[in-house]
């Protein structure tokens, strides 16, 4: 077990430990120092979103001040497809500008490679980047504009969520699970030190659940779990949902249960009870290693993600009780090969699916019930983490560049 004290971060050491997972409980929320290390809270334009800063008076509408000179405000970001509704957003090309925005995809933000999820929280974008000890944990408008580093220095930084206390994600390679604050004034700090390789996070107000993984990909250990904090204190308990004979990845949320991923050869998608983390109920079994699962008002949807097996994009009723059923699976009339979904979104609204998939370096979507085809959203790059936010649909692409891009959702 790995016992790790760091008196400058610890505002109290919970006492419950399990799984080889060491817990800091009891954080304050909103009382770090002003202290910035690791480029915590710095403008880092990166390529991407110039700063708006400058420039005496407030910019006419529709004008912003893009270059940061104090003499004027020079771009009209209704035309400009280089800074399209903010400074530094770009209308990629098939897209052109206007007062409603790009009619295509922008480009919000740019210039940290290997991008892997993100989530959005009160219009503001954040996500996670890098695949080593150079990580970074993000954030930008869901317009564009200044790109905000809230944590340098992480290692291999991958499932991320934010709620009213702070931004959590796990660094994957550091087996950790990390909090800091939403404009990254406070050093970033563990809220949880673990033997075991930490992946998916997901947040509302009241919880945070982390998924970890004792065995290696696809396979189950001893330590394998389903984690929650407790908001607003910050209690961790590792003991909410142990199963070793898993190998948990990713998860989602409604008000009853969390939502889990078994990543194995032969694995399932799981659900448990929020209020104990009592019995599970397997909504499905047999999947070739599902990887990322969302969830609406009445159904679970993942993708199943194999690189020797059949991928798809599959739904289930949430109590299990009926079989599931594709919604995508690769067809001789695809006009794409290498099928690999990566992550999925929904949301009670929309009768669409949407997908990304790294393999076709597409973004996708299609009917929830599986009806017709799939639509082609975008292509290019690699795209990972997706989510939906009002009318748009948002991506990270993990190379070449590491950008996040939005579009709005076709009618």
């Amino acid at each position: 077990m790995r016992q790790v004290f760091r008196v400058g971060w610890m505002l109290g050491l919970a006492t419950a430990v399990a799984a080889c997972t060491s817990l800091l409980g009891d954080f304050d929320v909103g009382t770090g120092d002003a202290s910035s290390a690791g480029g915590g809270g710095a403008s880092a334009t990166g390529g991407g979103g110039a700063s708006s800063t400058g420039g005496a008076e407030p910019c006419p509408a529709g004008w912003r001040d893009c270059d940061g000179n104090p003499a004027g405000c020079e771009v009209d970001v209704t035309s400009d497809p280089q800074n399209c509704g903010a400074c530094g957003a770009v209308c990629l090309a098939g897209g052109s500008c206007s007062a409603d925005g790009c009619s295509g995809v922008t480009e919000i933000a740019r210039g940290y490679s290997d991008a892997a999820f993100l989530a959005i929280y009160q219009d503001e974008v954040y996500w996670t980047a890098g695949d080593d000890a150079a990580g970074s944990v993000l954030k930008v408008s869901i317009h564009g504009g200044p790109i905000t580093r809230l944590a340098a220095g992480q290692n291999a930084p991958y499932g991320i969520a934010v709620n009213a206390h702070g931004v959590f994600w796990s660094n994957l390679n550091a087996k950790r699970v990390m909090k800091v604050d939403h404009e990254g004034k406070e050093e970033p700090r563990w809220v949880v030190d673990s033997d075991y390789v930490t992946l998916g996070v997901v947040a509302d107000e009241a919880d945070v659940f982390w998924a970890q993984r004792a065995g290696s990909i696809g396979t189950p250990g001893n330590g394998s779990l389903i984690g929650r904090i407790r908001m607003p204190d910050g209690e961790a308990d590792a003991r909410f949902r142990r199963d070793d004979m898993t190998s948990p990845h990713l998860l989602a949320l409604d008000e009853g249960h969390v939502y889990w991923v078994d990543r194995r050869e032969r694995g399932g998608v799981n659900r448990t009870s929020r209020r104990d983390g009592g019995p599970t109920t397997r909504v499905a079994n047999d999947q070739s290693f599902p990887y990322a699962v969302a969830v609406d008002r009445d159904h679970v949807y993942w993708v199943n993600n194999s690189s020797t097996n059949a991928s798809a994009v599959m739904r289930a009723p949430k109590d299990g009780r009926q079989a599931p059923k594709p919604v995508w699976v690769p067809s001789g009339e695809d006009d794409v090969r290498n099928q690999l979904p990566n992550s999925i979104a929904v949301d009670d609204e929309d009768s669409y699916v949407y997908w990304t998939d790294q393999g076709a370096a597409r973004v996708w979507r299609k009917r929830k019930d599986g009806s017709g085809n799939q639509e082609t959203l975008y292509r290019g790059g690699v795209p990972r983490g997706i989510v939906l936010h009002g009318d748009f649909v948002y991506w990270v692409n993990a190379t070449p560049d590491g950008a996040v891009l939005k579009l709005r959702r076709p009618e």
